[in-house]
């Protein structure tokens, strides 16, 4: 066996088994079946690990070094292994059944065949699972060759693993050229820690095993929320369909490269999954939050699409108040108030920190955003710009050799599903996949080169709105399916009456 291949395993397990265990901490993950609740775990693991060495080493100087590592580790491990125990003997001391992740044999591969229900969402998963295996294989055994990531998050990565802090002192000296010093270091950090724990060279494949493994969780995060909404099938075909896409595997931005943009697609997405989906809990509001948190700190986008989500998670906690009359409130207003405060906190805590880590930092060959808004070009940009950089997106977004018609046939199942979009959560779920778009085209409206800026980031944009597009599309094939069993059952209907009336007749006229 190539050793490449334990290394880069290595290298998620890093991020995978302790937050893997810190699932135990919250009952809606725990009971997902064991590969979703796998992919919930590696990022909880990556925004745990990598944002606390991220909070240790600004606030307290703490060398990132292995014994920080280690530690920061081997805490959220320890501590949901206990958890899990603890609650275990629980259990067991009130003489109820044990059930490891929410249902007997969830462990066993028998066990998750049946939760995919059928052949054909069996079909979709092994089709999956087969890309993101040569995903993998690919990313253990080349280099790094990706534009930006080399640019921007691979280059901070080895200024903050020489320094051995995130206040290195070639990101905070305005005379040193640095790309972007402001960009958020979630990443930055989380490569430091692979190659500091292992002592791997700068140069590692193990950098890229942990941007590959981002691909199967982003999967399996469409799946997790497509499935509870829309039930097998769709959520099946969803996965096939974005398993296919050759952007999101080998596009700026995807698993094959080393940016922030899949990563943030995956934070984004499994935290919208559960804000939004059916009867949410505190503790979903608790791990919704961790995982916005962790958008925050992966890309400058991050942190208004976690201020979205929250948004979107307020008027499902609280809008249907409005309606009362008509329909029953989903929580009492208590609980809702808990719940989005649960969000809300490790979001704040990781805005608070990405400013004030930014604060000592003098912005340098960057577009500088916020001045350019100040500048009061927003409004007028919008109308002006877009005769340039309209035609670009169309463009970039109907490349068949990147997106294999994937923007062709999304207009037209949401508009044969357009009745599924009645129900308030799936129009969020739009609201949600429209945020990332709107944000790449009020960029676009105050940029000096819109055209240059769109035709290179327009596609990243639309792979951070994957998750909750694909669980859209999800809802409008459940609806499409339904549309059809209705109009099958009413053909079948007027026969069978037809049928039935015949012999009755027939005996009428035998009995005069």
């Amino acid at each position: 066996m190539d050793p490449k291949l334990p290394a880069g395993l290595a290298a998620i397990g890093l991020f995978a088994l302790p937050g893997f265990a810190l699932t135990e901490l919250f009952p809606a993950l725990r009971r997902r079946p064991l590969p979703r609740r796998a992919a919930y775990g590696y990022l909880l693991g990556v925004a745990a690990v990598a944002g606390t060495l991220y909070f240790l080493s600004h606030a307290f100087g703490v060398p990132l070094r292995p014994p920080a590592i280690w530690t920061t580790v081997a805490v959220p491990a320890v501590a949901g292994l206990v958890f899990g125990l603890a609650r275990r003997r629980g259990v067991r001391a009130a003489g109820r059944q044990v059930r490891a992740a929410g249902r007997r044999g969830s462990w066993r591969p028998a066990a998750w065949l049946a939760d995919l229900g059928g052949p054909l969402p069996l079909a979709c998963v092994l089709v999956a699972a087969l890309v993101c295996c040569g995903m993998l294989a690919e990313a253990m055994s080349n280099p790094i060759r990706d534009w930006d990531g080399r640019m921007t998050w691979d280059t901070q990565a080895r200024y903050v693993r020489a320094a051995g802090t995130v206040d290195a002192r070639v990101i905070r000296d305005p005379r040193w050229y640095v790309t972007h010093p402001q960009y958020p270091l979630l990443l930055p950090v989380a490569q430091v820690a692979v190659l500091e724990a292992f002592d791997a060279d700068p140069d590692s494949h193990l950098v890229r095993a942990i941007y590959a493994a981002f691909l199967p969780v982003l999967l399996l995060v469409a799946y997790d929320g497509a499935r509870r909404v829309a039930g097998r099938g769709a959520a099946a075909l969803i996965v096939l369909a974005a398993a296919t896409v050759p952007f999101f595997t080998f596009g700026e931005g995807g698993a094959f490269s080393t940016y922030s943009d899949l990563p943030l697609a995956c934070f984004y997405g499994a935290g919208l999954v559960l804000l939004l989906g059916p009867r949410p809990r505190i503790a979903d509001g608790v791990a919704a939050g961790l995982l916005l948190g962790g958008a925050a700190l992966t890309k400058n986008e991050g942190l208004p699409l976690g201020l979205l989500a929250l948004a979107l998670g307020w008027r499902g906690a609280f809008g249907n108040r409005q309606r009362a009359g008509r329909r029953r409130a989903t929580m009492p207003p208590a609980v809702a108030a808990r719940r989005i405060a649960a969000v809300a906190a490790p979001l704040l805590l990781a805005t608070a920190l990405l400013l004030s880590w930014r604060s000592g930092i003098p912005n340098r060959q960057d577009e500088a955003y916020p001045d350019l808004l100040q500048s009061g070009r927003l409004w007028p940009g919008i109308v002006t710009n877009v005769a340039v950089f309209g035609p670009l997106l169309f463009k970039q977004a109907f490349r068949m050799h990147h997106w294999a018609g994937f923007w062709w046939m999304a207009p037209a199942v949401l508009m044969a599903g357009r009745h599924a979009f009645r129900h308030p959560r799936a129009r969020r779920l739009l609201i949600a996949a429209a945020g990332p778009p709107a944000i790449g085209w009020a960029a676009y409206s105050i940029h000096s080169n819109p055209g240059l800026i769109a035709a290179v980031t327009w596609e990243r944009f639309l792979l951070q709105a994957s998750v909750p597009m694909l669980i859209a599309l999800a809802y409008a094939l459940a609806e499409v399916d339904r549309h059809f069993r209705q109009r099958r059952r009413s053909r079948q209907e007027p026969a069978a009456s037809r049928g039935a009336a015949v012999p009755g007749l027939r005996a009428g006229l035998r009995q005069r």
